[in-house]
């Protein structure tokens, strides 16, 4: 009885939830305040996947689904982004039948890297993704190696036979693999792709004795080839590798190549991620390649847009995340053709209240002080802070521009800007940003 009736309770408030634009973390809320065991009351499938990390969550889980379907199974995911304990808890219960059991072949997760071990105590993954660790939300996560503390902790609460998909790029995460079931994967850049290179050497130490490490190279940040010579932390040959070009192909082995839509080498990344996760459950790298060549994200991370007669292309990139910034912009800058690069902040972020800007600080801006950058606009509510940043920047004043009210960015667009134009900002201000274009 009690099963039923917190299924039910999830389900009535979900669809009611769905029809006011909200629902995906309050119905589980409730239903874990009245019963609070509920999710260890429900029969879950065989094949149980978890995505974690600081860059691609949301986008790697919607790739992580696209080969199990077509190769036949039932999925069930949190394709609103709900990634705390609530939205997972609305996820399961709402695909569970009245008598608890899952109508599906498998359940992909995304979920929270703060609230990972809360989640695993209640649900465990057969399978584990850990996309990579960043800077990232100063303001709830600080520093990565205290991130990668949180997951050292939810990993530990994992059996053994849970299966590790970790990032043999990221020193981070490679740090993690404290199971000994574990399928690494990583990205090389082909000749002519060059690193992005950020503001901080984060990866400089190693993340277990702390000891300075040495790079052969490096791919973006601290994601790279790296070894450290006093404990042994190396990059470990990936069971599954990407060769990344510029034109935006993904090679893996035996020739076998996808095309993404998904600019930048974080979109690499997450195409790498997810095709791994796919091999550990059982599906071929061709199968899973197929699947993916061509895949349009239909959460619309990234846009093709027309603005008049000029080509644009919106690049979401994590508010407070310099990594997701400063691959957008190095991808911008490498397509070697003239462009206007527009920097959108209006609100930080749509989950928590802040109006911390210090992250600015962290993006390597001078990227865009390259000659095929004619013009950089600032917009937003916070254009001053944005401004006193490139103040400090290696980008010319005289092609930087400002507006404040998006109401007129379209116009400031077409009347002073040249060449093709790219977008760098969060999807929370992503709705007012189609609006103020006129998309």
């Amino acid at each position: 009885m009690k099963v039923f009736l917190a299924v039910f309770i999830c389900k009535i408030l979900y669809f009611i939830g769905k029809r006011v634009g909200k629902g995906s973390s309050l119905p589980g809320k409730i239903v874990l305040k009245i019963f609070p065991d509920a999710l260890g009351w429900l029969r879950l499938p065989e094949i149980i996947v978890a995505v974690t990390g600081s860059n691609g969550k949301t986008t790697t889980t919607e790739l992580i689904v696209q080969p199990l379907r077509l190769t036949g199974k039932t999925v069930a995911w949190n394709y609103e982004g709900s990634n705390q304990t609530e939205g997972v808890a609305t996820l399961l219960l709402r695909s569970a039948s009245f008598s608890g059991k899952l109508k599906c072949d498998a359940i992909v997760m995304e979920c929270d890297e703060r609230y990972a071990k809360k989640i695993f105590e209640k649900v465990k993954p057969t399978v584990l993704l850990i996309t990579n660790l960043c800077r990232d939300q100063l303001t709830r996560n600080g520093h990565p190696e205290f991130v990668e503390d949180c997951l050292r902790a939810a990993v530990a609460v994992l059996g053994d036979d849970v299966q590790l998909i970790l990032n043999a790029d990221d020193p981070y995460v490679s740090a993690l693999a404290i199971k000994s079931n574990v399928l690494f994967f990583g990205v090389k850049p082909a000749d002519g792709v060059g690193s992005v290179n950020g503001m901080y050497d984060d990866g400089a130490f190693c993340p277990i004795c702390k000891a300075r490490m040495t790079y052969t190279y490096r791919v973006a940040g601290h994601l790279g080839d790296y070894n450290c010579l006093s404990c042994g932390l190396k990059r470990n040959k990936p069971d599954v590798e990407g060769l990344v070009s510029q034109s935006c192909s993904l090679v893996f082995a035996d020739g076998l190549e996808m095309s993404m839509k998904q600019p930048s080498i974080t979109g690499a990344y997450n195409f790498c991620s997810a095709v791994a996760v796919c091999k550990a459950v059982g599906v071929g790298i061709t199968d899973s390649v197929k699947a993916l060549d061509d895949y349009e994200l239909k959460s619309g991370r990234t846009i093709a847009l027309k603005i008049g007669r000029r080509d644009g292309l919106l690049l979401i990139s994590k508010h407070e995340n310099s990594f997701a910034y400063d691959c957008s912009l190095s991808w911008a800058v490498a397509q070697k053709k003239p462009c206007t690069v527009i920097v959108l902040v209006d609100s930080i972020s749509r989950k928590y209240y802040t109006c911390e800007t210090s992250w600015l600080w962290d993006i390597n801006f001078d990227l865009l002080s390259d000659d095929n950058v004619k013009n950089v606009v600032l917009a937003g509510r916070y254009v001053n802070e944005l401004a006193s940043r490139f103040i400090m920047s290696k980008v010319s004043p005289e092609k930087v521009g400002r507006v404040v009210d998006l109401s007129g960015l379209r116009k400031h667009i077409e009347k002073i800007t040249l060449g093709d134009v790219y977008i760098v900002t969060c999807f929370s201000d992503k709705a007012k940003l189609l609006k103020a274009l006129n998309l």
